[in-house]
């Protein structure tokens, strides 16, 4: 009894010292730390706080520049939706003064079918058409029929007819290129025919 009373005495003992040892050592780390004699990352529980606090700031930080540039993607956005109604606002005007060119145009065109001065209202046409831009000239021609496109263009003068061929797709430049030039050679086949003996004069003359 008395020998496991002593080993029961000297193990409490071993046990006291220990944890004093323990404790005491414990209060030096943390008084090291806290005096920055110790670095935090030689401490593993405050090392793992440290490096948590660390990713948790990290992630904030990220989130912060996620909503920044999401807010700056969202500011573009409205600005591009802004710029295209106003090219579509643009648009429909350009539209809108095309059509009321067109009806100016057809107009002066009837009033040229009805009226015996025909050649002076061709003539109100083309001054209408060189005084407008060659765009916009363009975009009515191609609108018109190929009979009163060729009449108008063939009234025009060189210059302006060049600029607003220019402004036309190729295809319809090629289109009227080729019509004036049929227009043209008909009509300098006209004058030929006219002035042509027919048979019935010749048998006359012999």
């Amino acid at each position: 009894m008395a020998k496991k009373e002593k080993k029961r005495g000297g193990l409490k003992t071993f046990l006291t010292i220990f944890l004093s040892l323990f404790s005491l050592g414990l209060v030096a780390v943390i008084v090291m730390f806290f005096l920055g004699i110790l670095p935090a990352q030689n401490i593993p529980i405050i090392s793992d706080l440290a490096q948590g606090s660390q990713k948790q700031e990290n992630l904030e930080r990220l989130n912060e520049q996620l909503e920044k540039e999401q807010e700056e993607l969202k500011q573009k956005i409205e600005e591009q939706e802004s710029t295209i109604n106003q090219l579509q606002e643009q648009l429909k005007s350009k539209d809108e003064e095309i059509q009321e060119l067109t009806q100016q145009i057809n107009s002066l065109e009837n009033a040229a079918q009805t009226n015996p001065q025909k050649n002076q209202q061709a003539v109100d046409i083309a001054k209408v058409y060189g005084e407008m831009s060659s765009k916009k000239a363009a975009a009515i021609i191609t609108e018109l029929s190929d009979d009163e496109a060729v009449s108008i263009l063939s009234s025009l003068k060189k210059a302006v007819l060049a600029r607003i061929l220019e402004k036309m797709t190729p295809q319809d430049a090629a289109k009227y290129t080729k019509l004036l030039s049929e227009q043209s050679a008909a009509q300098s086949e006209q004058p030929a025919a006219e002035s042509a003996p027919s048979a019935t004069e010749e048998a006359a003359a012999q």
